[in-house]
């Protein structure tokens, strides 16, 4: 937000906050902590890459924004390419104006944030129609980062099993003990052929995956 705007600039950061509002509901519509069905069964994208490029800026709306750049090097969910890129709403840090105000408009707390050079699994939730932004389903809990061969998302991947019915002759002995993370880091190789099988295998939309009601 920045200060001593004009009318016709109110109206915009007005309608903004709206459709930001929107988005947010849109993202955090799960449960406090979402499980493994709730990520899959609500993105349009999975990624599994490396982050290649983070930039920000803003458009010729006024809305500032973060643009991150993967280097693709598996899309489990969705058709794309080599890279792909994509903007959050939010700046990276505070971004002095022409005209000497200071845009306070940063990523907001809870959402992903991103590193140059970092590995990582992407659930990503459809473009917003009128921004084309886009935000990680269940915001920070829909990014993965990979360390030293254990993946882990913002909380901890708390909760990220817990209530799910599947079918147990669905699963190998790798991916039995991802199932069974409770709290801490899992085994990327072997969450990655989790959710690789579950998108493949249209595990939720049979039923074969599912929330415990």
């Amino acid at each position: 937000m920045t200060t001593r705007i004009g009318p016709l600039r109110a109206k915009l950061w007005a309608l903004l906050l709206i459709m930001f509002a929107t988005s947010f509901a849109n993202a955090t519509s799960f449960k406090k902590q979402a499980t493994i069905v709730d990520l899959v069964g609500q993105s349009e994208l999975i990624i599994h890459g490396t982050v290649k490029n983070v930039t920000d800026g803003i458009d010729d709306r006024g809305i500032p924004y973060t643009e991150v750049t993967i280097r693709v090097s598996e899309a489990i969910k969705g058709q794309i390419g080599p890279e792909y890129t994509f903007r959050q709403f939010g700046l990276l840090k505070p971004r002095m104006m022409a005209d000497g105000r200071m845009n306070l408009m940063v990523t907001p707390a809870a959402w992903s944030t991103y590193t140059k050079g970092e590995e990582t699994v992407l659930f990503l939730y459809k473009t917003a129609s009128w921004t084309g932004l886009k935000t990680t389903t269940a915001l920070g809990q829909g990014k993965f980062s990979v360390n030293l061969g254990n993946a882990s998302n913002q909380i901890n991947n708390a909760g990220l099993f817990e209530g799910v019915q599947i079918d147990s002759s669905l699963l190998g002995d790798t991916e039995k003990r991802v199932m069974a993370t409770k709290k801490g880091p899992m085994n990327a190789q072997g969450f990655v052929s989790l959710v690789k099988q579950a998108v493949n295998g249209k595990w939720i939309e049979k039923g074969k995956m599912k929330n415990a009601k």
